[in-house]
């Protein structure tokens, strides 16, 4: 019986493991972009945020995207509540793209139409010189 237990509780934990991933696998992380969008969705979920988002570009062509963030203790402690960003907010997003090219990343930075900024990832020159070194 035991070990029937420890092979369901095994199978009910992998698609959880399956589901994270690391960063460097997904996204480049010495160097970011910046985008100007209006939100359509944020999910603050684990074990990753996710924001879905529409950009116009000069044309007027429509794109979407899609940002990943840190999990939602994680943006908590960062000031960010699962209102932050609501559908037809415009935002400009600052964080790390795809490998892949896609219309994806991962965020470092939002900035709301009214100037508000929410931190998600620090970048390597937004800490401190000396905290690099500890």
């Amino acid at each position: 019986m035991k070990r029937l237990l420890l092979l369901l509780l095994t199978l009910a934990m992998a698609p959880a493991v399956l589901a994270h991933h690391s960063f460097a696998v997904h996204f480049v992380g010495d160097r970011t972009i910046k985008v100007t969008g209006v939100v359509d969705v944020f999910h603050f979920t684990n074990p990753h945020g996710v924001l879905e988002f529409t950009v116009t570009d000069d044309k007027g062509n429509k794109a979407k995207w899609r940002a990943e963030t840190n999990s939602p203790n994680a943006l908590k402690r960062r000031g960010w509540a699962k209102d932050s960003l609501k559908p037809g907010d415009l935002i400009t997003i600052e964080g790390f793209p795809s490998r892949d090219d896609s219309n994806y990343m991962r965020i470092s930075h939002v900035w709301l139409a009214d100037g508000k900024e929410l931190m998600a990832q620090a970048k390597s020159d937004d800490i401190e010189p000396e905290a690099k070194d500890k």
